[in-house]
């Protein structure tokens, strides 16, 4: 058998390599002899066999590829030393980023054989091994054990894979479906428990009602607010939600009116609020590809829009059959080979008979259902519902279509409908989206097939003005494909939906950090582990995020900004700043000059500022919208205008500046400081999911300033929440003020009274409060916002009613130096979020500020850097955040002329640091050798010699890479070139803190 095996993973081995997995490869090919040992091993042969961990987890799934799938005994093979389970969650860390994607390279490759139940169950094993909830309930326990068994159930086959400890206490039970190709049915036990408690808080936010008396009120208060805003978002697209959500992804009753949508997503489950108007409600937990993965559920009558939609759409659908419209020509110019063509134009041929006979019997069981009564009354509308799953793909089609030939429905509004159906049942890459087109299912007699699905969809694109590059043939679905110009020119009809979008992604972002703090807290409280649920996770709204770059791509590389003349009949000089797409104008800013600052401004109708936000966003900037009387307004300070990096607005921006130097509107010093700060660019460092403003002061005393300015509540709670959650305390390590106070807007029938009650009170108007009688606000300071209350209730007025109270002010969190201080801990000890932060604020002062603001940096975070705060074992991430090794000891030599001495000095003294480490279960070693490196300046007749420290590390492999950005700060594969500033970093542990001061006392003088 070992020939045999061997040969097997030579194969798969050449196979990876040739599919560009050459690194794969490599380790398969280097691990072949061990695996084979450990295939073939005893129990008591186990415990001797010098194999790694990464060495177990491949015999262990080549146990399951190549041998008899029943009876196989999962425990041997995944044994510890032959005696326990445990640590079998790190065996597998190799395919834990991407479990499914590894698979499906491991089917393609594998010849054109079909991928046998042994391998898609090693495969569906290791997804759940390296599930994080199953991490989170599993880590620490000992005696484990995997079983896996095959059931006859009422003649079906199934395969259970159970979890379970030595007291038979079941952790996970997972069966599949064999007569299926293992399709997924359910989970329970141990680890599924956290999910549901997950589910319950969906529902509880879903409805504003509170889960937890012991949950924090604010906290949970934020979650209920994020809720409410998602729900807002959606609202203002719930026509394009209906379209594009029930041909794809909801399922429909016609006869009960009901509608229900279903997904692996509480993103996507937000959005069937458009269709549904119940409850979110868990409806399983299964064992999918990617881990474990709830099934959230909306089920309730069906919207307004959908009935509007579905009523308009049988109308037109109706007319469109008595039309027969000739079909064929969709199929023009849209590429596919000659077998799929030949399926679509026969089904061309036959559609408008099967929507003939579709309608006959829907009519039929309308009359039957007017006469039936009770029970059988109810049969004729179940039959009646089971016609939805044909109804709901053509009746909002056919809407979409002949209200956008009357003009009730946009071209932008119709690409925001197909984006919608992209995003619940398609998949969306860089340059190429997919739309999957499926058919009814469990049919054996369908009305119509996916192929009469596929063909309507093209029909309806072509009305719409969209034209796909090409359809594919998949497993039971056809794939509409949008690539190159076509796709480009969906994106662009997208782009005035951009604001819609933005509102959507940016209140499900809120929603997630909000949700994900309290999950954190309660699953915390009640299983004891550190675990919380992330919607940003979810392949839902990483698909929204990529749509959006898509259309913010679009406007960056198509948009031009023009600057209009200088203006100086007002009382500040201005210039008006327009951004053209093509032709046409989409958006405008008026751009200021204080006399210290810059400040750019708009002020409109909410659609326009929500525009001209888009945009800013698109070219890189950042803009909150306020209301400001009447309208809506945006604006920008130097900071905020500098952050927008695209060449025409620089240049816009450098133009005014040097128009107001030349005009003498602006002093020198200033117009140079100016022009620094527009070349240097942004001043923005990120922690913990906020963006931070940076800046050195140096007007009373120097001193760095970090802090983020939001201007609402959500906003602000949201950062204090993420920042805590990040372990920074407030008043400690951030701090939080307020500044400006709150607007009050009266009704007409209100007004007058309300004026009158301040005025009769103690409160003196202009310095308590100020009355604009233009559009019936009244401003007040925080501290007498709930004395002008008062005074308005006490003279009968109800709050919500009569008048509404808004915040109009805004907050400044700042980081602490206690903060930085504490930040750089997180940094020394592994964090690669805090350290990304630090290298950014380094990165920004010495832009913007030059070396006094770095040294100033320095020495606030000295002391962090100087307490050699790092302790051994350290833990290695790669860029994904994935462990993959520990840096266990650190060790130094002083070596002189090729040896290792106990002390030396000068030229020829060099330091060499040994990192060990831990990968795979294996110790390994990383070396660098520092030395004195002698440069020679000439200027004129003298020759000046100076001496750097610096290292050549030669780094292997991705580990090695990992490991050395762990010491140093600085990595990649091949030869990297190390200075003092990567020795900084390594005299940060205790252990080489003496030794790199001594070495660098004795260099060359």
């Amino acid at each position: 058998m070992a020939r045999e095996v061997t040969n097997k993973l030579n194969a798969i081995a050449s196979r990876l390599e040739r599919a560009g997995y050459s690194s794969i490869a490599e380790r398969l090919k280097a691990a072949t002899e061990n695996v084979i040992r450990l295939a073939e091993a005893t129990q008591d042969d186990l415990r001797d066999i010098d194999a790694t961990r990464g060495e177990r987890a491949v015999a262990a799934l080549l146990s399951l590829v190549t041998s008899d799938l029943f009876g196989v005994s999962v425990e041997r093979a995944l044994a510890e030393r032959g005696k326990y389970t445990a640590g079998v969650f790190s065996i597998v860390s190799a395919v834990r980023s991407a479990p499914f994607g590894f698979y499906d390279v491991f089917s393609s490759i594998s010849g054109d054989e079909k991928p046998s139940e042994a391998k898609k169950l090693a495969f569906r094993i290791a997804t759940l091994l390296t599930e994080p909830a199953m991490r989170a309930v599993l880590a620490g326990r000992q005696g484990v054990e995997v079983r896996v068994e095959q059931k006859t159930e009422n003649g079906k086959r199934r395969v259970y894979v159970t979890f379970a400890e030595e007291s038979n206490r079941e952790l996970l039970k997972a069966p599949w479906d064999a007569d299926s190709g293992l399709k997924p049915l359910w989970a329970e036990g141990e680890v599924v428990k956290p999910i549901k408690e997950i589910a319950n808080l969906a529902a509880a936010a879903s409805s504003g009602s509170k889960p937890l008396d012991e949950l924090n009120e604010e906290a949970w208060k934020r979650v209920v607010e994020t809720a409410e805003r998602v729900k807002e978002a959606i609202e203002t697209t719930t026509r394009a939600v209906a379209i594009g959500a029930l041909p794809t992804d909801a399922v429909l009753y016609p006869g009960s009116k009901h509608a229900r949508g279903l997904s692996s997503y509480l993103s996507q489950t937000f959005t069937y609020w458009a269709l549904a108007e119940g409850g979110i409600e868990l409806e399983k937990v299964y064992p999918s590809e990617e881990g474990l993965k709830p099934v959230w559920r909306v089920e309730s009558e069906y919207t307004r829009t959908v009935e509007e939609v579905l009523i308009a759409g049988r109308t037109a659908l109706e007319e469109l059959l008595k039309s027969r419209v000739n079909l064929k020509a969709t199929l023009t110019d849209v590429k596919m080979n000659d077998e799929l063509k030949t399926a679509l134009e026969t089904a061309t041929g036959e559609f408008w008979s099967r929507v003939n006979g579709l309608f006959s019997r829907w009519k039929q069981l309308e009359e039957e259902a007017k006469e039936k009564k009770g029970e059988e009354r109810k049969k004729v509308i179940d039959e009646i519902d089971k016609l939805g799953k044909y109804l709901r793909v053509l009746l909002p089609l056919a809407h979409a279509v002949e209200a956008y030939r009357r003009g009730e429905l946009s071209r932008e509004e119709a690409a925001l409908a197909v984006i919608y159906a992209v995003l619940y049942d398609g998949v969306v890459l860089r340059d190429e989206i997919l739309l999957y087109v499926g058919g009814p299912e469990k049919e054996e007699e369908p009305i119509m097939t996916h192929d009469h699905f596929t063909v309507f969809w093209l029909w309806a694109l072509r009305e719409l003005g969209f034209k796909p590059s090409s359809v594919r043939k998949g497993r039971g679905t056809h794939l509409i494909v949008f690539r190159g110009a076509e796709l480009n020119e969906l994106v662009k009809v997208l782009v005035p939906m951009l604001p819609a979008l933005h509102g959507l992604r940016d209140a499900l972002a809120e929603f997630a950090d909000a949700f994900e703090v309290v999950t954190r807290e309660v699953i915390r409280a009640k299983f004891g582990i550190d675990w919380a649920y992330n919607i940003r996770n979810e392949n839902f709204f990483k698909k929204l995020e990529e749509i959006i770059t898509m259309a913010e791509d679009y406007i960056y590389r198509n948009v031009t900004v023009e600057r209009g003349p200088l203006d100086t009949s007002g009382q500040l000089p201005k210039t008006a700043i327009r951004f053209k797409l093509g032709d046409e104008e989409v958006a405008y800013i008026n751009m200021y000059w204080t006399g210290n600052k810059l400040l750019a401004q708009f002020t409109g109708s909410r659609e326009s500022a929500e525009r001209l936000a888009s945009i800013i966003r698109a070219l890189g900037g950042n803009a909150e919208i306020r209301r400001m009387g009447r309208g809506w307004s945006i604006q920008l300070t130097t900071d905020g205008i500098i952050a927008i990096r695209h060449g025409s607005w620089l240049n816009a921006v450098r133009g005014f500046v040097d128009e107001l130097y030349s005009k003498g509107l602006i002093d020198k010093d200033r117009y140079e400081q100016l022009v620094k700060e527009i070349e240097a660019g942004p001043n923005v460092a990120k922690f913990a999911g906020v963006e931070f403003s940076v800046n050195y002061r140096t007007d009373k005393t120097t001193q760095i300033v970090v802090e983020y300015q939001p201007t609402s509540d959500v906003s602000k709670n949201i950062a204090v929440s993420t920042l805590k959650a990040r372990g920074l305390e407030e008043g400690v390590h951030f701090t939080v003020k307020e500044y400006g106070g709150y607007e009050i807007r009266v009704t007409k029938e209100a007004y007058s009274k309300a004026v009158e009650a301040l005025a009769q009170s103690r409160l003196k108007e202009k310095e308590d409060y100020a009355v604009y009688d233009k559009w019936r606000i009244i401003r007040v300071k925080k501290d007498h916002k709930d004395a002008v209350v008062n005074a308005l209730k006490t003279a009968g007025l109800e709050e919500g009613r009569h008048f509404t109270v808004k915040w109009s002010g805004r907050y400044v969190i700042h980081i602490t130096y206690d903060g930085l201080y504490e930040i750089q801990r997180m940094a020394l000890k592994g964090d690669l979020e805090a350290e990304r932060f630090i290298r950014d604020l380094e990165d920004v002062l010495k832009r913007r500020y030059g070396d006094d603001a770095v040294k100033k940096l320095i020495e606030a975070l000295t002391p962090a850097r100087e307490e050699g705060a790092v302790d051994l074992p350290l833990t290695v991430y790669d860029d994904k955040g994935n462990i993959v090794a520990r840096v266990i000891d650190l060790r130094y030599e002083f070596v002189e002329n090729g040896q290792p001495v106990n002390h030396c000095a000068g030229e020829d003294c060099r330091l060499r640091i040994i990192a060990e480490y831990e990968a795979g279960g294996d110790r390994r070693q990383l070396k660098m050798e520092w030395y004195w490196r002698r440069r020679q300046k000439q200027k004129g007749n003298t020759t000046t010699t100076y001496y750097f420290e610096m290292a050549i590390v030669t780094v292997k492999n991705e580990v090695e890479a990992a490991v050395l950005k762990a010491l140093t700060g600085k990595a990649k594969k091949g030869q990297v070139w190390l200075y003092a500033d990567q020795l900084d970093a390594l005299r940060r542990f205790k252990p080489l803190k003496d030794a790199v001061d001594q070495w660098r006392g004795g260099g060359p003088k």
